[in-house]
């Protein structure tokens, strides 16, 4: 129990450590500093989809989490997207984890793209 808690502020504590970061590094625009979240969260977005194919015995969780049958002919385990399936109907990624990323990978790529606009559109304006 004390050592969910540990694990819990640890991670809060870099949270808070990186969020920091991240908004003096923006040093006040907007733009920048949503392209940094954004990205931190779709980096931490897969790695939690990721901890679903950290699995010892494949068998033994489909049958356990799932209750399922596990078929080694229909398995298939994949990065992007992710996957990590026991038999042609079943994964034990959730389903929302993947269009959850690729929105999270859309909403970070327009806005680094608002950034670097916004960034040439100041370069170029005279002062």
């Amino acid at each position: 129990m004390l050592s969910d808690f540990l694990q819990v502020g640890a991670f809060v504590a870099v949270l808070w450590c990186f969020v920091t970061a991240v908004r003096r590094a923006a040093r006040g625009d907007r733009w920048a500093l949503w392209t940094l979240l954004l990205a931190v969260l779709t980096g931490v977005h897969y790695l939690v989809g990721l901890t679903h194919l950290l699995v010892l015995d494949i068998r033994e969780m489909c049958e356990l989490t799932l209750h399922t049958r596990f078929d080694p002919d229909e398995h298939v385990e994949t990065l992007l997207p992710l996957s990590n399936t026991c038999n042609a109907d079943d994964d034990l990624v959730p389903a929302y984890v993947n269009p959850a990323l690729a929105v999270l990978a859309a909403a970070t790529l327009a806005a680094g793209t608002a950034t670097v606009t916004r960034a040439l559109r100041a370069r170029r304006m005279p002062v």
